[in-house]
């Protein structure tokens, strides 16, 4: 079936590190992008509608939908930086999702 999986070397430990760092900053990344790009173009229109808001809110959508390009572009590339430090563990273990 399967063999054993070999003792972890400091530089396996390292590699793994660096795997859960990528995966643990890019929830907060991911989390960002979606509350403002919701808030920019779901709830401010929405509120301005309905008359909670004044229609001079509305110019805070574009800082709002920068800011989730920006986020956009990090989670991209720390999502790139995972894949690459996920390859290095999977010389460890080869199945991944087990």
């Amino acid at each position: 079936m399967f063999e054993d999986p070999k003792a972890l070397t400091s530089t396996d430990w390292q590699n793994i590190h660096m795997f859960l760092q990528w995966f643990w900053i890019y929830l907060p990344i991911v989390l960002t992008f979606g509350i403002t790009l919701l808030i920019a173009h779901a709830f401010i229109p929405s509120m301005i509608m309905t008359g909670q808001l004044p229609e001079s809110a509305n110019k805070a959508r574009m800082p709002l939908t920068g800011i989730a390009a920006i986020a956009f572009v990090a989670g991209v590339i720390i999502l790139i930086l995972g894949i690459n430090a996920q390859l290095d563990v999977q010389n460890i273990w080869p199945r991944v999702f087990v």
